[in-house]
């Protein structure tokens, strides 16, 4: 999964990513932002969530938890990172918990607090049961 991003350039008549140049020039302080922040990503496991923890990661994150109902995604996500990472220096912990539980409420109301959060959850695919169709 980390490695798709190069795959579909030709596709969309690119041959580099839309923010490298931007992302090059101000390196020095994303990476400085990074490792001194806590981040928290909700969704993480998912498509979008994958690739920000990856990059988080990839830069040294002081703080990262990840938050994601699907057990499965999560594990192949901590297998994919710990295979092309390995462990970081900064703390990474993953969760599977529902967004929408008092177990989430609960987990945000008693946790140490974030600098950054990362609403990546999937909530297009989710129909709510008090929605009417």
């Amino acid at each position: 999964m980390i490695n798709s991003v190069t795959n579909i350039l030709p596709l969309i008549g690119r041959s580099e990513p839309l923010f490298s140049e931007d992302i090059e020039v101000h390196k020095k302080e994303i990476n400085a932002i990074i490792a001194s922040s806590r981040f928290l990503s909700i969704g993480g496991a998912g498509s979008l969530g994958f690739n920000i923890v990856y990059e988080l990661l990839k830069r040294n994150t002081k703080k990262l938890h990840v938050i994601d109902i699907n057990e499965n995604n999560m594990l192949e996500l901590v297998r994919d990172i710990r295979s092309s990472l390995g462990y970081i220096n900064g703390e990474f912990a993953t969760f599977a918990i529902d967004c929408g539980s008092d177990v989430f409420d609960s987990f945000i109301m008693n946790g140490q607090g974030y600098d950054y959060v990362f609403n990546l959850s999937a909530l297009k695919h989710v129909r709510s049961e008090k929605d009417p169709y």
